[in-house]
C-alpha cells in the first residue's frame, strides 16, 4: 500500500511540474501584439530648383498615412514602379495649338495602392501599363525664376493620365515630392472631388528585392 501510495504521489508531482512549465513560458516566446513601428514621417521643406524626377526610375515600398479626410489616421502599404517614357510621350500634348514649355513626362508607371484605404478616390486604373494612359504619371515642371523650387508630381489614374484629355472636373489623387536622396523619395499627397477631400504624407524607398 505504501509503494502503491508513492508511485501515485511521484506521478501528480510530475503532472504538476509539466503543467507548471507550459504556463510559465518566457515572454519573448510569445507573439507581440504591438504592430512594428512606422519609419515614415512627413518631410518639411522643398526641392531644390535643379531637381529632376528622370532619375527616379525603378521599384518602390510606398508608404501613404492620412492626416485629413474620412480615413485620417490610417496608413497603407503598397507597391509602386515608375519606367521612362518613350521620348515623345515626355512632352505634352500641344492644346489649342499651344505647346507647354515648362512641363515635362519623364516616367511613367503602376502601384497596387487602393485609394480608398486612406479616404482618397478612384481616378482610374492605377495599375494601368498604357504609355498613353498609364496608372502613374510623374509631372515635373520647371519654372522660369531661377530661384524657385521644381515641382516634381506623380499623378495617379488611367482615366487622369489619358494623354490630350484636360479634366476640369471629377476626382484626383496627387503625391507632391518635396525630398529625394539614394534610398528614395518623400511628400505630400492630397485626393478628392467636389464633395470629398483628403490629405496626408508618403514615403517611396526603393526596393532592392
Amino acid at each position: 500500500m505504501r509503494a502503491s501510495g508513492a508511485r501515485l504521489t511521484g506521478a501528480r508531482l510530475v503532472a504538476l511540474l509539466v503543467v507548471s512549465a507550459c504556463h510559465s513560458a518566457p515572454p519573448a516566446a510569445r507573439p507581440s501584439a504591438t504592430p512594428a513601428a512606422d519609419t515614415c514621417a512627413a518631410p518639411t521643406g522643398e526641392l531644390p530648383h535643379s531637381a529632376t524626377g528622370a532619375g527616379l526610375g525603378g521599384r518602390y515600398r510606398l508608404r501613404l498615412v492620412a492626416t485629413a479626410g474620412p480615413r485620417s489616421g490610417q496608413g497603407v502599404d503598397a507597391h509602386l514602379r515608375l519606367i521612362p517614357l518613350a521620348d515623345s510621350l515626355q512632352v505634352p500634348a500641344p492644346m489649342l495649338g499651344v505647346q507647354d514649355t515648362t512641363t515635362r513626362y519623364p516616367l511613367a508607371g503602376s502601384t497596387d495602392l487602393d485609394p480608398e484605404l486612406v479616404g482618397g478616390v478612384r481616378t482610374g486604373d492605377n495599375a494601368s501599363a498604357d504609355p498613353t494612359a498609364p496608372g502613374v504619371l510623374v509631372i515635373e515642371r520647371r519654372p522660369s525664376a531661377a530661384d524657385a523650387p521644381a515641382s516634381i508630381m506623380l499623378r495617379l489614374g488611367a482615366l487622369a493620365n489619358r494623354r490630350g484629355l484636360v479634366r476640369f472636373d471629377g476626382g484626383y489623387f496627387a503625391l507632391t515630392i518635396q525630398r529625394i536622396d539614394a534610398d528614395g523619395f518623400a511628400g505630400t499627397w492630397s485626393s478628392g472631388t467636389g464633395r470629398q477631400a483628403a490629405a496626408g504624407y508618403f514615403c517611396a524607398e526603393r526596393d532592392g528585392s
